[in-house]
């Protein structure tokens, strides 16, 4: 399980698309990995049209995922490839709103008229710090979870935050993998209590 989770990791950046950070107006700051040219505008003018408060909203485009979610004034999207799964994308953006607001007072810079997004330039050395050393941060915890479809042991990431947050146990969570979804009874101490297949609609 350990060098699952190791793996996982070692190459995060080149799996991830680009984190972008915007108010309702504009992007106040985009991270891509290097020597990534490509824009995710579109991706980002589109999110913005669903996002709600506090609510991480989930879509699957392809060869790509995208998770986005409204938090006050701003709308954190993350784009990433299919490895990642979305539990790992939403500890990514919560850690970075928990950086972003720290080290600046989001309120009183969009008070202003005409404001520069050169202020937010110094973030990216704050995501690329973030990603280098993801693992150490502690956010996402690695659950055994047995598919009866796949007859597989599926090594399954949570975040802590889901988990620890929560008011009631076992806490459910929906798998979707290869054309269907298993249903996850998760304790308090991140123990499997039990696994479900359910059927799926859109």
């Amino acid at each position: 399980m350990d060098e699952i989770f190791k793996s996982s990791f070692s190459n995060l950046k080149e799996n991830l698309n680009f984190i972008n950070i915007s108010s309702k107006n504009m992007t106040l700051f985009e991270w891509k990995p290097p020597r990534s040219f490509r824009s995710y505008i579109l991706d980002v003018n589109f999110v913005k049209e669903y996002a709600t408060d506090s609510i991480f909203f989930h879509l699957h485009k392809g060869n790509s995922k995208l998770v986005h979610i409204k938090k006050g004034d701003l709308i954190y999207t993350i784009g990433a490839n299919n490895n990642i799964q979305y539990q790992l994308l939403e500890a990514i953006i919560e850690y970075v709103d928990y950086k972003f607001n720290d080290i600046y007072d989001i309120k009183v810079i969009l008070s202003f008229e005409n404001v520069s997004t050169n202020i937010f330039r110094n973030f990216s050395s704050i995501v690329d710090e973030l990603l280098g050393d993801f693992r150490k941060l502690d956010l996402v915890k690695t659950i055994n979870a047995r598919c009866r479809v796949c007859n597989k042991i599926l090594p399954i990431f949570v975040k802590k935050s889901f988990i620890e947050n929560s008011e009631d146990f076992p806490v459910p969570l929906v798998y979707s993998h290869k054309g269907h979804a298993i249903l996850l009874f998760i304790d308090r101490n991140f123990d499997v209590r039990g696994v479900e297949l359910v059927n799926t609609t859109a």
